[in-house]
């Protein structure tokens, strides 16, 4: 364990363009460069549509903190947040995707949370009382309580946002959980911990459906994505069983 020392921001691409510049920018004008040891673009593939603009950006010499790009490896979100801690080099780290539909303008407030708290997850929820939401529909927003109420039944663990990785997180504790199947690492992420009874802090955030590109929401692969978090509580649940037995 150890105090916040720096944060590393790793932003998501993949199709973004715009929007990928402007989170950028964003980070960079309300963060302290003080706080950020790097930004780090990670692209889902060297050739996907971000890929040219997150070039450009990683050139420009005038940002007050370094700016890099890393590709993933192998295919998947879940394989992504695997791989991601893997390039940290600072105490903690952050996830946000380049959509705006996490808000940059909520980051300044979890590093300032983080420092106070350096051994605790912290997540800008969209749920959070305070929280602001616009134009997420309603399909969405069942699909997304449905399967947050059966993780926290499941396992006893109390969150808003258990299925999102908008979180400061310190790199110790993704360590120390050992998270052993790139498969079922996105998610493990927050559940895990919450089920060893870390600390998870979250702090209400502006959520606003993405203006470029289309929507990630698609209800049956949400469903699927569903069953996946059902199973891996499940799973987790035995798994403390049996740790305890």
């Amino acid at each position: 364990m150890s105090g916040f020392d720096l944060l590393t921001i790793i932003v998501l691409a993949s199709t973004e363009r715009l929007t990928l510049r402007t989170t950028i920018d964003l980070l960079l004008k309300n963060c302290r460069s003080e706080d950020i040891k790097e930004i780090i673009i990670f692209l889902i593939s060297s050739d996907c549509p971000s890929a040219e603009t997150a070039e450009k950006i990683c050139k420009d010499p005038s940002f007050p903190v370094p700016v890099r790009c890393a590709v993933q490896k192998t295919p998947g979100l879940s394989n992504a947040v695997y791989e991601i801690p893997r390039l940290v080099e600072s105490s903690h780290f952050l996830i946000i995707a380049s959509d705006l539909e996490m808000d940059p303008l909520a980051v300044p407030a979890m590093i300032e949370t983080s420092r106070k708290h350096p051994e605790a997850i912290v997540c800008a929820s969209k749920f959070r009382e305070g929280s602001q939401r616009e134009k997420y529909g309603r399909v969405h927003y069942l699909c997304n309580r449905v399967v947050n109420a059966a993780v926290e039944r499941i396992l006893d663990i109390k969150g808003t946002e258990l299925i999102s990785t908008f979180q400061i997180y310190p790199l110790w504790l993704f360590k120390e959980m050992d998270f052993n199947n790139p498969k079922r690492t996105f998610y493990e992420f927050t559940i895990r911990p919450l089920s060893a009874g870390k600390e998870y802090i979250e702090i209400p955030t502006k959520y606003k459906k993405r203006t470029e590109g289309a929507s990630n929401f698609n209800p049956w692969r949400y469903i699927k994505l569903g069953v996946n978090f059902i199973s891996t509580a499940l799973h987790e649940r035995k798994r403390l069983r049996r740790s305890k037995s």
